[in-house]
């Protein structure tokens, strides 16, 4: 596949997904392992949720054919992917659109496959999940990888040897966060503690649960910092 990424006046978020592009085509362990996560599956539309570049998109839209779309919140959605999808895989089927987590402007059942790599940390999670199950079809597939509390504990004690002091209180920030969200059920969205939280698989089972979702396996690329899932949509009875 040829590659290209941002020329040299790229601006930092043109540079941060083209490494992204370029991290996911150049280990092909990734692609094959969302396919086989989705073996057996009818896939026709697939919904990438926070998708920088789209490369997540790659294996769908290339080896399946599915029609894929990318969204992202950021004002700058698509501007790099379609010239990396027009310059690698130009017949692929793939759109972008912007769009917040919490407000999908797509159908119930629009999509196959939902994939969420790292995007729900940075969202309401109650709202963000119960939008991804609304327009993830009955029987459909969820990849979600989310930032477990350790992802934190990491950042803080590595921000602390390195005296990088304004990284640390975002880490402790963050961590007061996810412990009022796993103590109340509630999830803080005020800039104190933080917006952004962690999941634990507890609190995201019962997350998901209250939506009709449920964790089938964890994928191959999770770790303790940052676990992967196959999450389904359950079939009405």
């Amino acid at each position: 596949m040829r590659r290209e990424v941002g020329g040299p006046m790229a601006s930092e978020y043109d540079k941060y997904v083209s490494a992204e592009w370029e991290m996911f085509v150049g280990d092909a362990s990734r692609a094959r392992e969302s396919l086989e996560a989705v073996a057996g599956l009818d896939v026709g539309r697939v919904l990438d949720l926070g998708c920088g570049a789209g490369q997540e998109l790659l294996p769908f839209a290339t080896e399946l054919g599915a029609s894929c779309v990318g969204v992202d919140v950021t004002p700058e959605v698509g501007l790099v992917g379609r010239r990396l999808f027009a310059a690698n895989a130009p017949s692929a089927p793939v759109t972008f659109v912007r769009a917040a987590a919490e407000l999908l402007p797509f159908d119930e059942g629009s999509f196959d496959v939902v994939i969420c790599r790292l995007a729900l940390p940075y969202t309401d999670n109650a709202r963000c999940l119960s939008e991804l199950a609304r327009v993830l079809r009955p029987g459909g597939a969820l990849l979600l990888k989310i930032h477990h509390a350790r992802y934190y504990t990491r950042k803080l004690r590595d921000s602390l040897r390195a005296g990088e002091l304004p990284s640390a209180v975002h880490a402790v920030r963050v961590l007061a966060a996810g412990l009022i969200y796993q103590l109340t059920g509630r999830q803080p969205r005020m800039r104190l503690p933080s917006r952004e939280t962690f999941q634990t698989v507890t609190l995201l089972r019962r997350e998901l649960a209250r939506r009709g979702l449920e964790i089938q396996r964890e994928l191959r690329d999770s770790n303790p910092l940052t676990p992967s899932f196959l999450i389904s949509r359950h079939a009405p009875r």
